[in-house]
């Protein structure tokens, strides 16, 4: 559209003179004679047609998908066992005694495990549409202007009714009622010069 907008603007900047023909007759109508100038004129004129177009759009689509993935970690595990001791006792004369006491051990294990992740993933898909845009033509049109100025009264002995319902087109005409053209003064005592 840019395009043609400026094809437009260069060939109405390249337009110098845009009367193609001139024509001058006589004709004379109601007993009038009028001169009529014929101008064939070329001016620009422009077209609006829309057109459809088949085009591809790109979409986007988002599609969720679940990944397993083996992890490895370490995991604490606790035993239970029987370990000996020797009481400590206030009675120094006491014999010395063994004791057994239930104690927790805790080791650490490596482990691995399935992890299941959803991963969000992001495609363009293409997508066929039908799309109507304006398309603007210029073209040089030739027009016919006709201007028309009477040049001659009608002869003193037509009838007054053609006289009064022609039309004057163009030039002066004198007309018995007009106002006067030429002001008057006045002295400074309100009395005519």
């Amino acid at each position: 559209m840019r395009r043609s907008a400026l094809v437009a603007l260069a060939v109405l900047a390249g337009w110098n003179s845009p009367t193609l023909a001139q024509e001058v007759r006589y004709v004379n109508r109601d007993g009038i004679t009028y001169r009529e100038t014929v101008e064939r004129v070329k001016k620009p004129v422009s077209e609006t047609t829309y057109q459809t177009y088949n085009e591809t759009v790109y979409k986007e689509r988002y599609t969720t998908e679940v990944q397993e993935s083996q992890r490895t970690y370490l995991a604490p595990v606790t035993e239970y066992q029987w370990e000996a001791y020797t009481p400590v006792t206030l009675n120094i004369f006491a014999p010395p005694r063994v004791a057994y006491r239930w104690v927790p051990r805790t080791r650490w294990e490596t482990r691995s495990e399935t992890v299941r992740t959803p991963v969000t993933r992001r495609d363009l898909v293409p997508e066929e549409r039908t799309v109507s845009r304006p398309q603007t033509a210029l073209r040089m049109v030739e027009e016919e202007r006709i201007t028309r100025i009477a040049i001659a009264d009608p002869p003193s002995g037509q009838p007054a009714a053609n006289v009064a319902s022609r039309q004057v087109i163009g030039g002066v005409s004198n007309l018995q009622n007009d106002p006067p053209r030429s002001g008057t003064s006045f002295a400074p005592g309100g009395l005519r010069r």
